[in-house]
């Protein structure tokens, strides 16, 4: 079983590099490894090319992450495939466990493990990101509980379903995830596992309103009106970052919350915050 894992990077060198031995160091040897640069200027091709022919590296411009995906993808040859960031991290068995489970549930068309979660320096990040078994009601209002980096599918779903909604910029993965979960339920696997930074940069954190407003609108296809439940504390904060102050109101229950973090958020250093997280999320 051959195995085709696409990275789409750009300006990515103070990450790539532990992301690329993170996958050529897998115990699973059968893995096409693609990296769709956008047009780096910081040296991150210069790095991936020093790994000559273990990989294949892409350098042109892109229409942004889901287009280098899809193209990425478009070029593939393996069975399986899966898409990693520049900052996120396998295992050394992760493609090992995904192809085994694979092998042993022929049924199976796609699947996801656990994530351990890192800060920018690579240290635990206490972050708290509940995983559950398959349910595709609970994928739609208790909302995204599949971590991206731990998703492997069958080529079969991709020729049966199509490549991600370019037009997404946060919430391409969780639609695709809706989109194909209500033909082919996932198979949950804790063995498959993958480490993901989780700093203010990322787009997970950094989205805002329009991150939500791109979530609702989406949202909407599958016949989901209101936010799903953990996405509503961070509805709060970003009313709060646009000093819309009636509207943080849609959701009552969550305004203490998401007042409370979005207060944190702008006030707390860093390393306070980290402490908290540490001392507080188990």
């Amino acid at each position: 079983m051959r195995v085709s894992i696409i990275a789409p990077v750009y300006n990515s060198a103070a990450f790539i590099e532990e992301s690329i031995q993170s996958v050529l160091n897998q115990t699973y040897s059968n893995i096409e490894y693609i990296i769709m640069d956008g047009g780096s200027t910081d040296g991150t091709v210069e790095i991936a090319q020093r790994y000559g022919d273990r990989l294949t590296i892409i350098s042109e411009p892109d229409n942004g992450q889901s287009d280098a995906i899809n193209k990425g993808w478009k070029r593939a040859t393996g069975d399986i495939l899966a898409w990693l960031n520049a900052d996120d991290l396998y295992y050394p068995d992760t493609v090992e466990k995904a192809v085994a489970h694979f092998q042993a549930n022929p049924q199976t068309m796609w699947l996801y493990g656990l994530a351990s979660f890192l800060d920018e320096n690579g240290e635990p990040g206490h972050y708290r990101y509940p995983t559950f078994p398959w349910d595709y009601d609970k994928l739609l209002t208790f909302g995204n509980y599949i971590v991206q980096p731990t998703v492997f599918l069958r080529r079969e779903v991709i020729e049966q379903f199509g490549y991600l909604d370019e037009s997404l910029h946060f919430g391409m993965d969780y639609e695709y995830w809706l989109r194909i979960g209500k033909t082919y339920p996932a198979d949950y696997v804790p063995a498959v596992r993958a480490k993901v930074k989780i700093f203010q940069e990322t787009k997970s954190r950094s989205g805002g309103y329009k991150r939500m407003q791109e979530l609702e609108t989406m949202l909407k296809r599958y016949g989901v009106t209101e936010l799903p439940q953990v996405l509503r504390h961070q509805w709060v904060e970003a009313m709060l970052d646009e000093r819309d102050f009636r509207r943080i109101w849609r959701y009552p229950r969550y305004v203490l919350r998401g007042s409370a973090k979005w207060l944190l958020r702008k006030t707390m250093p860093k390393q306070v915050e980290k402490q908290l997280r540490k001392w507080f999320v188990k």
